[in-house]
């Protein structure tokens, strides 16, 4: 009897938490209109002041965020919406996409690497899902769900880096 390799396979086509955060942080910073400290982003997300941090930190690696110092500084979109594709956040933050778990950083785990009969046909579909992915716009992302959410009420975003409330309107 063949044993098989004990593989975890809960990471494969799924986006990881921090996809989704970063996903969610960009939105945010492209409501605000302008810096927003982490803090603030921090609270309006939802999300963990460190992992906050830690994202902005790809992002502004990857020249998709910067900071601005000052007092009425923070973090700010560094593109626009338009420029951001799902595809490069899937990249930075999940290695890309991985249709199965012989790619990626931990390729070297399958004993069947070199002898596999699908290994090609799982790359091939992988870099084509990629290939898709980078089409999508995260601004495509917030058009679609504004055009199926017409009823959505005004976002209201508190700003803690700043004296007053920003209320912003739907486009719609």
């Amino acid at each position: 009897m063949l044993s098989t390799p004990n593989f975890r396979l809960s990471g494969i086509m799924k986006l990881s938490t921090h996809t989704r955060y970063a996903i969610r942080i960009l939105f945010e910073l492209h409501l605000a209109r302008g810096p927003i400290s982490i803090a603030a982003l921090s609270e309006l997300t939802n999300i963990g002041l460190k992992t906050v941090e830690n994202i902005h930190a790809v992002l502004r690696q990857n020249d998709i965020t910067a900071s601005i110092i000052g007092a009425h500084g923070g973090i700010r979109l560094n593109k626009p919406l338009s420029a951001i594709s799902l595809g490069k956040m899937i990249e930075l933050f999940d290695e890309g996409v991985r249709f199965v778990v012989c790619f990626g950083e931990k390729s070297n785990d399958c004993p069947r690497q070199n002898v596999c009969e699908t290994r090609s046909v799982w790359k091939t579909i992988s870099g084509q899902i990629q290939k898709e992915l980078d089409t999508v716009s995260l601004e495509a992302i917030l058009d679609q769900y504004r055009e199926e959410n017409t009823e959505a009420k005004p976002v209201l975003i508190h700003c803690l880096n700043r004296k007053s409330d920003i209320i912003l309107e739907n486009d719609s």
